[in-house]
């Protein structure tokens, strides 16, 4: 089984960028395509297809053929042919931002809520009899204007699932921020930041919901709905935990007592955290640098503010510059980082010079509405916490993963005039909602940014509360750096001959890095039938029970060698 994606040819498509949703939601079964791959599509051995933007003329002819011969095609904006096939007409561009209204089947995460969508939309009318509408797009603060947003019709023996705007685009405008914003800076602030980028999403409903990550994660159970097998997963988060909080703190200008204070704390928890330091204020020596990864991880901090107003090739320059002298100074290899005051540089040149430099993760994008309004909900602005690799916009991936930040100490707790100046009371409240929303519904990441130097002036209170709650909730707290080995080690799986007769599911399994917590996702029923058995290269195997998403699942570890295979059995 495979799932295979193809693109127009009047634009670079975001095909990559549709394989990187999928693995990051632990199915590493998409691969890219073309004329030549469509002709002849088999059905049983790709039982979806996904058609980008702008396919049309004679691949939307060879599609509509695998179509009409069993397979299920999820069809983003289509064009004539396969709007036509369809049952939809189009009529025009729809303006952006919109909401999606998902009314008639449960969507993981979702509560209720509209998920924000932005970039390319259409205006389709339904012209067919058959058509199903299970989606609806609308203008945020507006009643008259909806329009179908997603639609399902029988083709021949198989369907189409038209799409009524660029899925993935979205997910990408939203996550990384739109490319028009880069380099501009609010009235009030002397610096560019990748808070400013935040794509215009119309009001801040969504806030409170990580609305890029839903909306790439529909996107994903809509394709194993069309597949009618039970596709493993790879989980996508450690062992049998819900949530995870991801902690770090900016040394900034700390002295080595605030940081052994904060790392000591942390230690004799059982936490683990990053700290990111500004090679050229550091008190910290190569020696105490030693002495803190005992427990401990750390990162360069550089810091671009005395360039603000400079050419972006400049400010990046100084941020490569950098990152190599933190190498120099304490004999590491940086592997994930922060900017000071999260300076940036305009769009995604930062991201080119960590993948330069071998960097895998950043953590440069906070949410909220830093500077722009009073927003502090943890999703605000960009609606992502699951790590993903950064995209061009002409479709080029990055091997850096985006971590966003959710909680910056500074904008939460302190007393400068930006601060929301939350008290540990308050912090507490709010807190128990953010985590209970992460275990019960969304299972994501947590990040969080909490200073040395805040953390013995102002915010240790709010700091300790993190880890506490966490772990009540059984959350690991991991550093930056521990997070993206298990990222790392996940990412090294791919799938292959995956297969389902009806009531057995197989799919052998190579990797090349190993991690004890990683889990393989299984549904315990499907199609009125529930999971027997389980074997991992021929030996059987016990799982774990656990509700995700509101459907129960089994998880089953992983042993992490090449040539893995994976049968299970239903009955």
């Amino acid at each position: 089984m495979k799932i295979s994606v193809f693109a127009g040819d009047s634009e670079p498509g975001l095909d990559q960028y549709v394989q990187e949703i999928f693995r990051s939601w632990g199915l590493p079964l998409c691969e890219s395509s073309d004329f030549q791959g469509a002709s002849g599509l088999d059905p049983h051995s790709s039982p979806v297809a996904i058609a980008l933007p702008g396919v049309d003329g004679s691949l939307a002819e060879l599609l509509l053929d695998y179509v009409n011969r069993g397979g299920s095609l999820v069809s983003f904006l289509p064009a004539d042919i396969l709007a036509g096939a369809a049952g939809l007409k189009f009529t025009g561009e729809k303006q952006t931002p919109l909401r999606l209204r998902l009314p008639r089947e449960p969507v993981a995460g979702l509560a209720g809520e509209l998920l924000p969508v932005v970039g390319n939309a259409g205006n389709y009318e339904v012209i067919g009899e058959s058509v199903q509408a299970y989606g609806y797009l609308s203008f945020p603060g507006q009643f008259h204007g909806e329009t179908i947003g997603v639609a399902e019709t029988a083709v021949g023996r198989g369907r189409i699932v038209a799409i009524a705007f660029d899925l993935p685009l979205s997910v990408l405008l939203c996550r990384q921020g739109d490319p028009a914003y880069a380099e501009q800076v609010p009235e009030g602030d002397g610096c560019a930041r990748p808070s400013h980028l935040a794509a215009d999403i119309g009001p801040n409903d969504a806030a409170w919901i990580p609305y890029a990550d839903l909306l790439s994660r529909w996107l994903v159970d809509l394709v194993v709905r069309l597949s009618g097998a039970p596709v493993p997963r790879l989980y996508h988060l450690p062992g049998e935990s819900r949530g995870i909080l991801v902690y770090s703190g900016d040394e900034d200008h700390a002295e080595v007592a605030w940081n052994e204070d904060q790392f000591g704390w942390m230690a004799q928890n059982d936490a683990r955290m990053n700290l990111y330091i500004i090679p050229e204020s550091t008190h910290s020596t190569r020696a105490d640098g030693e002495r803190y990864r005992q427990h401990h991880d750390l990162g360069p901090h550089p810091n671009l503010r005395p360039l603000d107003g400079e050419p972006v090739s400049i400010r990046i320059s100084d941020l490569e510059r950098q990152i190599l002298l933190f190498e120099e100074m304490y004999g590491i290899k940086s592997r994930s980082i922060r900017n000071h005051s999260t300076a940036w540089a305009g769009y995604m040149e930062p991201v080119e010079v960590m993948e330069k430099l071998g960097i895998g993760m950043d953590g440069n994008y906070f949410s909220g509405t830093y500077r722009r309004d009073r927003e502090s909900a943890p999703y605000a602005g960009f609606g992502g916490a699951i790590p993903m690799r950064y995209s061009q916009p002409n479709g080029r991936m990055l091997n850096v993963y985006q971590q966003h930040t959710h909680v910056a100490d500074d904008v939460l707790f302190g007393r400068a005039n930006y601060s929301y100046m939350f008290s540990l009371q308050q912090w507490e409240v709010i807190l128990d909602r953010i985590f209970t929303d992460i275990e019960t519904r969304f299972h994501v990441p947590y990040a969080v940014c909490i200073h040395p130097g805040n953390w013995v002036r102002f915010s240790g209170d709010q700091g300790r509360a993190l880890v506490r709650e966490a772990q009540a909730r059984r959350f690991p707290v991991w550093s930056f750096d521990q997070w993206l080995d298990f990222w790392e080690a996940r990412d090294s799986y791919s799938f292959s001959r995956l297969s389902w007769d009806g009531t057995r599911v197989t799919c052998e399994l190579n990797s090349e890095k190993t991690h004890s917590e990683l889990r393989m996702l299984l549904p315990l029923e499907t199609n009125g039938m529930k999971l027997k058995e389980v074997f991992i290269s021929d030996q059987k195997v016990d799982w774990t029970q656990t509700s995700l998403y509101r459907r129960q699942h089994a998880l089953v570890e992983l042993a992490g060698a090449d040539n893995e295979k994976l049968d299970a059995t239903y009955e």
